[in-house]
C-alpha cells in the first residue's frame, strides 16, 4: 500500500517530457511545487489550505493552469517500519487526486523534507519572518520532494 518504488521503465514513460507537480501534505496546508517538461526548473508555487471548502477546485484549476502531466505526493517513511498516522490521510488524498485529476500520482519518500526546507531557507538567508510566512516551508518542502525525485529518476 505504501510502496514508493516504481518500475524504472514505466516511470520514464510517465514523466518523460511532462510537467510535474509535487505535494507536501501537512496537517493544515498542502505545499506544492512544479517543474518544467525538461525537468530543469523547479518552482515553489505556494500552498493550499486543507480546510478550504473549495480545496479540490483550487488544486484541479492549478494543475490545469500549469499543464501538469504527473503528480508526486510525499509520504513520510520511518526507518523503524512504523507508519505515521498522517500516512493514511496522504494515501486517501493521493487516490482522490488521481481520480479527480486523471493524472498519474506517484508516492515518494519525503522523510525530513520540512526540516530540510527550513535548513534550505536558512542557507539562502530567509529571515525568520519569511520562514514563518504561511506555507513557505510547505512549498519549499514540495520543491525538495520534486528535486529529489527527478535526481533519482535520472
Amino acid at each position: 500500500m505504501y510502496d514508493t518504488s516504481v518500475d524504472p521503465r514505466s516511470l520514464r514513460s510517465i514523466v518523460h517530457r511532462r510537467r510535474g507537480a509535487a505535494f507536501d501534505y501537512g496537517t493544515k496546508r498542502i505545499g506544492w511545487a512544479v517543474c518544467d517538461e525538461y525537468h530543469v526548473t523547479i518552482t515553489p508555487k505556494g500552498m493550499f489550505d486543507r480546510r478550504s471548502p473549495s480545496l479540490w477546485e483550487e488544486i484541479l484549476q492549478a494543475l490545469d493552469q500549469e499543464r501538469i502531466g504527473f503528480c508526486l505526493v510525499g509520504v513520510p517513511l520511518r526507518d523503524d517500519g512504523t507508519i505515521p498516522p498522517v500516512t493514511f490521510e496522504i494515501d486517501r488524498f493521493s487516490r482522490e487526486l488521481e481520480e479527480r485529476s486523471g493524472r498519474p500520482v506517484i508516492l515518494v519518500d519525503e522523510s525530513f523534507s520540512s526540516r530540510r526546507a527550513v535548513a534550505t531557507m536558512l542557507e539562502i538567508g530567509d529571515r525568520r519572518s519569511t520562514r514563518r510566512r504561511r506555507g513557505r516551508t510547505d512549498e519549499i518542502a514540495a520543491a525538495l520532494i520534486l528535486r529529489d525525485f527527478l535526481e533519482d529518476a535520472g
